[in-house]
């Protein structure tokens, strides 16, 4: 990361834009869910850093590619809490970090019920023997 995006990334965070930036994804993917402050700094933190660790191979600046990590984050988010579906993403380290925090932070996740199915149960002997077993006959008064 050269000097410039440093100067970038010192400014985007004492400005809050990547927290800001996170809610405005959140919104615009319709997520529901309320998101605590905490989990939200920590998927903004997260970002920072894969932002950064992408910056020695790429010819975009500091700020786009951050600004494409805090898209990923809410894309995740937003498939995280509204379907079960299968996680992936390109990078499978970043995936189970984002799982992490999801777990952390006790984010729900949908799941999907399967259709009711009917199925046989076949009965060795008719029901009706059955309740007369279990009665005590010390129990009955006797007349």
């Amino acid at each position: 990361m050269n000097g410039f995006d440093s100067v970038i990334r010192w400014l985007l965070q004492a400005q809050g834009t990547g927290l800001r930036w996170l809610r405005e994804e959140l919104e615009r993917a319709n997520v529901r869910i309320r998101l605590t402050d905490s989990c939200l700094d920590e998927l903004v933190r997260s970002a920072d850093d894969c932002a950064r660790r992408s910056g020695a191979h790429s010819e975009r600046s500091y700020a786009e590619r951050f600004r494409a990590e805090i898209l990923a984050r809410a894309s995740f988010i937003q498939r995280w809490t509204g379907s079960d579906e299968k996680m992936s993403l390109q990078n499978e380290e970043t995936l189970q970090d984002l799982v992490r925090i999801a777990r952390k932070y006790a984010l729900p996740r949908r799941w999907k019920l399967s259709e009711p199915v009917v199925v046989e149960h076949r009965r060795k002997r008719p029901s009706d023997w059955q309740w007369t077993d279990d009665i005590d006959s010390g129990a009955v008064p006797q007349s």
